[in-house]
Formats: C-alpha cells, sequence, structure tokens
C-alpha cells in the first residue's frame, strides 16, 4: 500500500507542479487553487522524490514516505484550518493555506498515515 502511495501522491504532485507553472500564479484552477513559484517546486520536487520511491524504492522508503509525508500534510491542514499565517500566509505562499489546500492536505495526510501503518502484502503462493 505504501508503494502505492507513494507512485500515486509523487505522479500527482509532480503533475500540479508543472500545471502550477503552465497556468501561472495570477490564475485560479478550477475556481479553488492558485499557485505560486516556491509550491510549485516544493510540488515538483517531492513528487520526484515520492514517484521514485513508488517506482524503484524499498517497501521500507515507501513507508517512510508515507509516514513522513503523512504527518507533514496532517500537520499543515490543522495549521491551516487553525489560521496559522492568516492573510500574509505559509512561508510566504499566501494562497498556499485555502480551505481546498487544506481538504486536499488532510486527504493526503490521513492516506499516508494509513499506507504507513499497513503491511506489505504478501507475495501469492508459487504454483
Amino acid at each position: 500500500m505504501a508503494k502505492s502511495y507513494a507512485k500515486i501522491v509523487g505522479i500527482v504532485l509532480l503533475i500540479v507542479g508543472v500545471l502550477g507553472f503552465l497556468i501561472g500564479e495570477e490564475t485560479e484552477f478550477l475556481g479553488l487553487l492558485q499557485f505560486e513559484p516556491l509550491h510549485n517546486v516544493v510540488h515538483l520536487l517531492t513528487g520526484l522524490i515520492g514517484a521514485w520511491i513508488g517506482y524503484k524504492g524499498s517497501d521500507q522508503a515507501a513507508k517512510q514516505y508515507a509516514w513522513i509525508f503523512g504527518v507533514i500534510y496532517t500537520l499543515l491542514a490543522i495549521a491551516g484550518f487553525a489560521g496559522v499565517g492568516g492573510e500574509a500566509g505559509f512561508l510566504g505562499m499566501k494562497h498556499a493555506m485555502s480551505t481546498a489546500y487544506n481538504v486536499i492536505r488532510l486527504v493526503v495526510g490521513v492516506w499516508g498515515l494509513y499506507a504507513a501503518s499497513r503491511k506489505p502484502a504478501a507475495p501469492a503462493p508459487a504454483m
């Protein structure tokens, strides 16, 4: 489960990072999300790490990725819902703490914690 999490989250983050640069920071995507250069770079780097771990990394590395992302994304969602950063934003990213981003982070975070807690599936018996 953790390898699937790393693959899916990694690929989605890569896509979101590229889309962010293509769309630009002045345009809203689907009326919910706005992109900023630093946020796009974070998505690209973390997506690259996730995709690499998901496809080439070990099960243990995938569990660590899922655990780290689960903790970070869940904490970011909680901080966002609590209003940390206020109008100024978080680390200079004024749109990064919107409700839409917080909901997405909560889903990704809780899913990461769940994926990290699961045992790898047992291999199918040889016939």
